[in-house]
């Protein structure tokens, strides 16, 4: 019985699963020490794959699997995927994006807008050709974040809820609606024009931490797939684990 660990290590947190039999049976997540993260779930694991987009955790990740002796695949442009990557550098291509299309592929879908709502907010473009490319946005906490830090008296909000009254009527309702409800229009409109170029009866994806403020003005016909990159990751796995052709 295969037992795989999943490692998805984005700019804030680190998110883990182990799957047995096409089933995640444990999941955990932390925003720091990942090392003991990854430690307190490789001893139910017989291999493991990993997504990275933090070059300073790496190592640490790394060294945590070496330790338990588990074998590693690491997602990238120089794995055997189920589709070309057609941008400029493949190489330099997010793990994250990849698996996300991945993910896609897993669904059974030939095409996508693959929208990661998290710290960045990618909107992808997956045809039946290959992957294009997308765009990158900031989330909302870089939006926050960014508000503070080039203004000399605007205030930092750490968090916002989800609602964002119009007018605001402060500061803080000013800032929150601005954030949450300029985010859900930059979204829709790069669904939009991603449509545009793959077209309109293509499935739109969204995932992520913040996908909630990010697709809040998306429609109903968004599918949300909180594990598409678990999903992806399983699959890259799959495809380049012992017995797989390359």
């Amino acid at each position: 019985m295969s037992r795989t660990l999943l490692i998805d290590r984005g700019n804030r947190s680190l998110k883990a699963a182990l799957v047995r039999e096409g089933h995640i049976v444990d999941r955990r997540e932390g925003a720091s020490n990942d090392a003991a993260i990854v430690k307190s779930m490789a001893a139910a694991a017989d291999r493991a794959v990993l997504s990275c987009v933090v070059p300073a955790a790496l190592a640490a990740i790394r060294g945590a699997l070496a330790e338990a002796g588990l074998p590693v695949v690491e997602a990238g442009a120089q794995r055997q995927l189920p589709f070309p990557l057609l941008v400029e550098r493949p190489d330099r291509l997010g793990a994250d994006r990849i698996a996300a299309a991945c993910g896609a592929a897993a669904l059974g879908l030939e095409e996508a807008v693959i929208v990661d709502a998290g710290t960045a907010v990618t909107v992808d473009c997956l045809s039946r050709r290959g992957f294009l490319g997308g765009t990158i946005f900031p989330g909302p906490a870089l939006l926050l974040s960014s508000l503070h830090r080039g203004t000399g008296a605007l205030p930092e909000l750490d968090t916002i809820g989800q609602d964002a009254p119009l007018p605001g009527r402060s500061t803080r309702e000013a800032i929150a609606a601005g954030v949450l409800r300029g985010l859900a229009a930059a979204v829709r409109g790069l669904v939009d024009a991603s449509l545009a170029v793959l077209g309109d009866n293509v499935p739109v994806l969204l995932t992520g931490g913040a996908a909630g403020p990010a697709g809040a003005g998306l429609g109903p016909e968004t599918r949300r797939e909180p594990d598409l990159i678990f999903l992806g990751l399983e699959l890259i796995g799959q495809m380049n684990g012992p017995g797989a052709s390359n």
